[in-house]
C-alpha cells in the first residue's frame, strides 16, 4: 500500500512539472467558445500551462482536435483568438463576426507566444457614459467575451458604485431623498465618480439603484469566472456640496466648476472623517461586489483644487485608506492634462500604482520612468473620443511608439484600451490588443492583408486596394500642422454634426479643426469596396465596413462643400447658395439612408436600451433625457453653451442625423436665405433650445436596420463620378 501511494505521489509530481495538472478551471473558457463559435466549439480542446511570470499560450493539433493551452485564462483565450486569426482566417470583432459553420482546419505546426506585460486593461471611465450606461446582460456578455478573446485581463466596472455611494452617505447621516438627488443618472454618472459633476437630472430611483447593483454583480462574477480582474472605483474624498454645513468641523475644499457643472467637494484625506467614509465605502463595496486588486481614483481630474491641503500627505492618506481595506491593492490613475502631479507621486508608495498613460500632448513624452518616478504604467490607446463614429487612428503610435516605450521604460507593465467609447474602429482595436503579444516590428501592410483575409474571407484585390487607401489616409494620422486641441490621435469629425456656422471647422470643441488626411485620397476607397467579389459582400464584417467607409466619405465631403456655401453667401449669390445648400441637405438625407441599413449606426438602438431600466413612465422620460442629451446638448445651457460641451458626443447615426443635425442645418440655411433676400443680418438661432426640443422629444426610432447598404453606397459613390 505504501509503495502504491509513493507511485501515485511520483506520478502527481511528474505531471505537475509537465504542466498537465490544471492551474485553473477551463470550463468557463470552453463556455465562451461555445457562445461565440457554436458550430466549431467541439473542435477545441483546452489546457493549461505552468505559470512562468509571463502570459503565454501554445497551439497544436491533438488527435483531431485544436489544442490550445495557456498559462492564464486570458492567455488561453488570446491563443484561441490567434488561432482564429492566423490559422482559420476568421474573425470575431466588436463590429461584426465572420465565422461560418464549416469545420476549422487543424494547425499545421505548433505555435507558441508570450507577452511581457502582466496587465492588458480595457475601458475608459467614459465608456460607461458614451457607450454602456444602459446595456443589458446579453450586451455586456458579448462585450466581455470579445474583450476576453482579445487577451484583456482587467476591466473597469463603474456600474453599481452609485449604490455604494448611497449607502456610504446614508451611514454618514444623509436622508434617502438628499443622497439620491445628489447621485447623477447613469449616462452622466461616471463624471461624478471622477469628481466633475453631480445632481444632473435626478433624483435616481431606488429601484434603478437596485437593478444596477444586481447587474454589476453579474458582470463582475463573469469577469472573475474568466480570470479577468474587475477594476472598481475607489474612494478619494468626493462629498456632496453641503457636506461642511452638515459637518462644520470637516475640512472640505470646494472644487469649483467643471465645464459649467458644480463639482463635488473634496474632503481633506487628513480629516478624521475621511478614514470613516472610506472604510464605509469599501465595506459596502465589498458586501456588494467582493474584493479586487485594482481601484480607480482620479484626484484633480481635469482641474480641481488642493486648496491648503498638502498634496503628498493627502495622496498618502488616500492610498492608506485603500490599503487598509484592501492590502496590496493597486491604485489606478491617469496620466492626462498634467496628472498625476509630481507632488502626488512623491507622497505615495509608487510600486502600488498603475498609471494609464494617455497624455496626448503635441510632443509625446517617452521617458516615463522619470516622469512617473518609476511607478508602473500602461500604454494607453485612445484613438476615439466621446463615443464618436470618427474613422481612423494613429497606427504608428500603436505599432512603433508602444514598442519603443516598452523597450526603453522598465516600468511599462501593460497596455490599456482607453477609447472614450467602444465598438468603433475594429481595425485599431484588433491591432492594439495584438501588440501586447508582439515583440518583433510589425509590417503594417502585411498585417493588414491578413486582416482583410479574415475580415472578408479572401485576399480580394479590391478589398486590399481599399485598405491600402485607408492605411495611407485615415489610419496614418500623424502629429502635423492641423490644430487638434487635446485629441492627438483622433480623426476629424463630420461638419454635418456641427452646430451650424459658415466657418464651422469641428463639431465638438476639443477635436481636430481640419482634415487629418487627404479627403480626395480617402474617396478612392469606396469604389474599391464596391468592387469586392459578390460572394464576400454578405458578411456582417463587410457590411459594417462598407457603411463606415461610405459614411466617412460623405463626412469628409462636408468639409469640402461648406467653404463653397460660404463663398456663395458672401458673394450674395442666392441662386448658387440655394443649389449648394440643397446639395448639403441631400447628402445628409443620403447619409441617413445609409446609416439606417446597419444596426451599429441606429439611434434607435441607443434609445431603446433605457426601457427595461425604468420602473415608471416618468422615470423612462428621465432616462431618455439622460441618453438623448449626452448626444446633443450634453448638459444644461451653462454647460452646453457656456463651456462648449454641446455635441461632444456627436455620432453619425440614423434618426439623429435626420431629425436633429439636418434640422439644425435646414433652419440655419433658411435664416441665411432670408437674410440675403432682405439684405439684413441673419437672426440669431437658439441652438440649445433646438437641442432641448429633441432631448425632450418622444419620437420612436427603429432599432432594426432597413434598406440595402450596397445600393445606397453605390449612389454615394456615383455622386462624384
Amino acid at each position: 500500500m505504501r509503495l502504491l501511494l509513493l507511485c501515485f505521489a511520483i506520478l502527481a509530481l511528474s505531471t505537475a512539472r509537465a504542466g498537465t495538472v490544471p492551474s485553473f478551471d477551463t470550463r468557463p473558457e470552453q463556455a465562451l467558445i461555445a457562445r461565440l463559435l457554436p458550430y466549431q466549439a467541439q473542435q477545441f480542446e483546452l489546457g493549461t500551462l505552468p505559470a512562468n511570470g509571463h502570459g503565454r499560450f501554445r497551439i497544436a493539433r491533438n488527435h483531431g482536435h485544436i489544442r490550445v493551452e495557456g498559462s492564464t485564462p486570458s492567455a488561453l483565450l488570446f491563443g484561441v483568438n490567434w488561432y482564429l486569426k492566423y490559422v482559420a482566417h476568421v474573425q470575431i470583432s466588436p463590429n461584426g463576426d465572420r465565422i461560418g459553420n464549416a469545420p476549422f482546419p487543424l494547425p499545421a505546426t505548433v505555435i507558441e507566444r508570450e507577452t511581457p506585460y502582466p496587465y492588458r486593461y480595457a475601458l475608459n471611465e467614459n465608456v460607461d457614459g458614451y457607450t454602456a450606461p444602459y446595456w443589458d446582460w446579453p450586451r455586456w456578455q458579448r462585450e466581455i467575451d470579445v474583450l476576453a478573446l482579445s487577451g484583456i485581463n482587467a476591466v473597469l466596472v463603474e456600474r453599481g458604485t452609485d449604490s455604494v455611494l448611497y449607502q456610504t452617505f446614508r451611514d454618514a447621516g444623509y436622508s434617502d431623498q438628499d443622497i439620491r438627488s445628489w447621485i447623477t443618472q447613469p449616462a452622466h454618472q461616471n463624471w461624478q465618480l471622477m469628481g466633475n459633476l453631480c445632481c444632473f437630472n435626478g433624483p435616481i430611483s431606488t429601484a434603478l439603484l437596485h437593478k444596477r447593483a444586481a447587474s454589476a454583480q453579474k458582470i463582475i462574477a463573469r469577469l472573475r469566472e474568466l480570470g479577468i480582474t474587475p477594476v472598481l472605483p475607489g474612494f478619494y474624498g468626493i462629498v456632496p456640496a453641503d457636506f461642511q454645513r452638515k459637518f462644520p468641523k470637516a475640512h472640505v475644499i470646494p472644487q469649483g466648476e467643471w465645464a459649467g457643472f458644480t463639482r463635488p467637494g473634496w474632503l481633506d484625506p487628513r480629516d478624521p472623517m475621511f478614514a470613516k467614509l472610506a472604510a464605509s465605502f469599501y465595506r459596502h463595496q465589498r458586501e456588494l461586489f467582493g474584493d479586487s486588486s485594482i481601484y480607480d481614483m482620479e484626484v484633480f481630474q481635469e482641474g480641481g483644487d488642493a486648496g491648503d491641503v498638502p498634496v503628498p500627505e493627502a495622496a498618502r492618506d488616500v492610498q492608506d485608506a485603500l490599503l487598509a481595506a484592501h492590502p496590496h491593492a493597486r491604485w489606478m490613475m491617469l496620466a492626462w492634462q498634467g496628472n498625476p502631479r509630481q507632488d502626488l507621486l512623491s507622497g505615495v508608495n509608487r510600486k502600488d500604482l498603475l498609471i494609464i498613460d494617455i497624455d496626448h500632448d503635441r510632443v509625446p513624452r517617452d521617458n516615463r520612468q522619470k516622469d512617473f518616478q518609476d511607478a508602473p504604467f500602461l500604454f494607453g490607446g485612445i484613438w476615439e473620443f466621446g463615443g464618436r463614429t470618427t474613422f481612423g487612428a494613429n497606427t504608428r503610435n500603436i505599432t512603433e511608439r508602444l514598442q519603443r516605450l516598452g523597450r526603453n521604460n522598465d516600468n511599462m507593465v501593460g497596455t490599456a484600451v482607453f477609447t472614450e467609447g467602444m465598438d468603433t474602429n475594429p481595425f485599431a482595436f484588433d491591432l492594439f490588443t495584438e501588440m501586447a503579444w508582439r515583440h518583433e516590428p510589425v509590417d503594417l501592410a502585411s498585417w493588414t492583408a491578413d486582416y482583410v483575409r479574415r475580415r472578408y474571407g479572401a485576399a480580394d484585390p479590391h478589398a486590399l486596394a481599399a485598405w491600402n487607401v485607408l492605411l495611407h489616409t485615415a489610419y496614418d494620422i500623424r502629429i502635423d500642422q492641423v490644430v487638434f486641441n487635446s485629441e492627438r490621435d483622433a480623426a476629424q469629425e463630420s461638419l454635418f454634426n456641427a452646430q451650424p456656422s459658415l466657418t464651422a471647422n469641428r463639431a465638438s470643441n476639443w477635436s481636430p479643426e481640419a482634415m487629418r488626411y487627404s479627403a480626395q485620397a480617402f474617396k478612392q476607397a469606396l469604389p474599391e469596396m464596391l468592387q469586392v467579389a459578390p460572394v464576400l459582400r454578405s458578411s456582417e464584417t463587410y457590411q459594417y465596413d462598407l457603411v463606415d467607409i461610405a459614411r466617412q466619405t460623405l463626412a469628409n465631403e462636408s468639409r469640402m462643400l461648406l467653404p463653397q456655401i460660404k463663398a456663395a453667401y458672401d458673394a450674395k449669390d442666392r441662386g448658387r447658395f440655394e443649389t449648394l445648400t440643397q446639395r448639403w441637405l441631400q447628402w445628409m438625407d443620403l447619409q441617413d439612408q445609409l446609416l439606417a441599413t446597419n444596426r451599429f449606426f441606429l439611434v434607435g438602438n441607443w434609445l431603446v436600451q433605457t426601457q427595461p431600466w425604468a420602473s415608471s413612465a416618468q422615470e423612462r422620460t428621465r432616462l431618455d433625457y439622460d441618453v438623448r442629451s449626452l448626444l446633443t446638448t450634453w448638459g444644461d445651457r451653462q454647460a452646453s453653451e457656456g463651456a462648449s460641451l454641446h455635441d461632444y458626443g456627436n455620432k453619425d447615426w440614423a434618426g439623429l442625423t435626420r431629425d436633429y443635425y439636418r434640422l439644425r442645418w435646414q433652419t440655419y440655411f433658411q435664416s441665411l436665405d432670408e437674410a440675403l433676400r432682405a439684405g439684413t443680418p441673419p437672426e440669431a438661432i437658439d441652438w440649445f433650445a433646438i437641442g432641448e426640443a429633441w432631448n425632450r422629444g418622444t419620437q420612436v426610432y427603429r432599432d432594426k436596420p432597413e434598406g440595402d447598404a450596397y445600393e445606397v453606397a453605390k449612389r454615394i459613390a456615383k455622386t462624384w463620378q
